[in-house]
């Protein structure tokens, strides 16, 4: 187990502490665990909720002006006591009253309620409602009835600017359990969380599978799956969610799509659209949204939907500000909507244009033709995106692990355009410099700058040409070297050289075989299988010294015994094409 801590016991109050410790305008009742504001309106309904730590921001991290008045925080993934409750009642208690806000957890719910009963044998003036979002299950080992979980951040915003606005306890009350009544929420995990006192994660999961029904506290859901794509999940989410609310395009509602703690903002953001094109495809106006980690399960990789059936009335209270550590907002601006005529653009997989080697593309009595052309930077292509993830993998022993995706971005987008681009008529240099400018545009980080240039020199050295022989060929794989050199030394100084641990390493000696192929009268089979075993020669030459420049530079001497992954995809790259090229030659 591997947590930040000083130790187990103390986790709850040394975080309770540091929050209070960063945020001033709270207060913290250390014995009793209890956050709470240090300036509350005198005559306004207070509002208490709580619950086991490990889903912070919840609950501490809602007090505040807008949302909650007290939180109540109990051990890890336990409820807090009784007697923390009714202290937080009796610590924040006026004559306007106080709602407790209570999920339906049997501790929660039994803590809560015996606080409650305590209060009023003093005469304190206090009401509850309760959260049953989860639709995952009716009944758990972890509570009786349904589960409070993500939907109780919306029943905290639409009650605590009820109550913020003056509004007496019984229409506070009535807002929270109409906001609570109309919430449906669902879940699923990537892993389980890693409760401190366990040391070990709660359930186990396979590399490809993910537990579907979960809840906040660790615990396993309805079912285990195998992993899917955000869409296939969002539309599997929605059609459980809708079965409860029965969505039509008369109604709006908010949601939440919120993290477990250990997702990403991308992918959260990555659901959200889903979520959003579900209700845009069904013409439903979504009003209100928030993507984040708003309830979490410690360090739970997964995420949770909740979806709000709105009306006006709530979405007044639901747009009014708030200000607390875990949740600030000013003035709200309603999400904008989602358009479908934009799906028609979205790219997918595209097969080869060029599938299968072509006796046709054949390079003949030594001329090599624009159609070879069109066909190798194809096959470049395809060689590329199948490589991605491995390239990755590579990129991941002394970079950042990005190379393979950003290389394969640039050549997906060519892919989706090949066609108009091999339309160019028998220009050879031409094609390569279109080639350039989606690269540069495409391919993300360096590769953007670095390949985008190779291509661009090339095409300025081949000129418009429609055939080209080797030395030609040779002379645009020197032009190659230069282009990236010349792009290297106008950001750094100096451009790359052999021995610095770049594509370079293996691009010169490839660059090189070629010229001595065009001195040599050698076929063209010969110089391309040349060219390629230069290439990987180079590339596992740079096992052996410390990166100097490039992906794997500022790893230094820790890159040793890895390979460039430039210089190790460029032999890859170059060993493919010698095989997919036909020769008649």
């Amino acid at each position: 187990m591997k947590k930040i801590i000083n130790s187990v016991e103390n986790i709850v109050s040394e975080m309770c502490q540091g929050i209070v410790l960063a945020n001033p305008s709270l207060e913290l009742d250390l014995h009793n665990r209890i956050i709470y504001r240090k300036n509350t309106k005198k005559d306004k309904v207070t509002l208490i909720s709580g619950g086991g730590s490990g889903h912070e921001p919840a609950h501490a991290g809602y007090v505040g002006e807008g949302l909650l008045d007290a939180a109540v925080c109990g051990d890890v993934f336990a409820s807090p006591t009784q007697v923390q409750v009714y202290q937080a009642i009796r610590k924040v208690q006026n004559a306007a009253g106080s709602l407790l806000i209570i999920k339906n957890y049997s501790g929660d719910i039994m803590n809560f309620q015996s606080a409650q009963m305590m209060a009023d044998d003093d005469g304190i003036i206090v009401d509850s409602v309760k959260v049953d979002d989860d639709i995952a299950v009716q009944n758990s080992l972890y509570t009786v009835g349904r589960r409070g979980v993500a939907g109780t951040v919306f029943v905290h915003k639409v009650a605590g600017a009820a109550a913020e606005e003056g509004l007496p306890l019984s229409e506070v009350k009535r807002l929270a359990q109409k906001t609570a009544d109309s919430v449906k929420s669902i879940g699923f995990a990537l892993n389980s969380c890693t409760v401190p006192t366990k040391g070990t994660p709660t359930f186990d999961l396979g590399q490809n599978e993910i537990e579907y029904g979960v809840g906040i506290h660790g615990e396993p859901g309805i079912s285990r799956e195998s992993i899917q794509n955000s869409q296939t999940l969002v539309q599997k989410m929605m059609l459980a969610i809708n079965l409860e609310l029965k969505l039509s395009s008369e109604n709006e509602v908010a949601i939440l799509v919120n993290g477990f703690g250990a997702t990403p903002l991308m992918e959260l953001y990555i659901v959200y659209y889903d979520v959003a094109k579900w209700f845009a495809e069904k013409g439903i106006t979504i009003r209100y949204a928030l993507v984040g980690n708003y309830m979490t399960s410690i360090d739970m990789a997964g995420a949770s939907l909740s979806i709000l059936k709105i009306d006006d009335e709530l979405l007044h209270f639901l747009s009014a500000p708030c200000d607390a550590p875990g949740f600030k907002q000013t003035t709200y601006i309603m999400p904008e909507p989602f358009d479908l005529s934009l799906q028609s653009k979205q790219k997918t997989n595209q097969s080869n244009y060029l599938r299968e080697t072509n006796p046709s593309l054949a390079i003949i009595n030594g001329q090599f033709s624009a159609q070879n052309m069109i066909y190798l930077i194809d096959c470049m292509a395809e060689i590329i995106i199948k490589n991605e993830v491995y390239f990755c993998e590579l990129d991941a022993h002394a970079g950042d692990g990005d190379f393979g995706m950003s290389l394969a971005k640039g050549f997906k987008e060519l892919k989706h355009r090949f066609e108009e681009l091999s339309c160019i008529d028998n220009n050879i240099g031409l094609f390569l410099e279109e080639i350039s400018l989606i690269l540069m545009a495409y391919c993300g980080g360096a590769s953007g700058p670095i390949w985008g240039a190779a291509f661009r020199s090339a095409g300025k050295s081949i000129g418009a040409k429609s055939f080209i022989t080797i030395s030609d060929f040779a002379n645009m794989m020197q032009a190659m070297v230069e282009g990236i050199q010349l792009t290297g030394k106008r950001s750094f100084g100096r451009g790359a050289e052999i021995g610095d641990k770049t594509l370079i390493d293996a691009l010169i000696p490839a660059s090189e075989s070629w010229h001595f192929s065009a001195n040599n009268n050698h076929s063209w089979r010969t110089a391309f299988e040349k060219a390629a075993k230069a290439a990987v020669e180079g590339a596992k030459n740079t096992e052996s010294f410390a990166a100097k420049m490039g992906r794997a530079g500022t790893a230094g001497e820790r890159s040793i015994g890895f390979p460039d992954a430039g210089a190790h995809a460029l032999g890859i790259i170059f060993t493919e094409l010698s095989t997919m090229m036909t020769f008649n030659d």
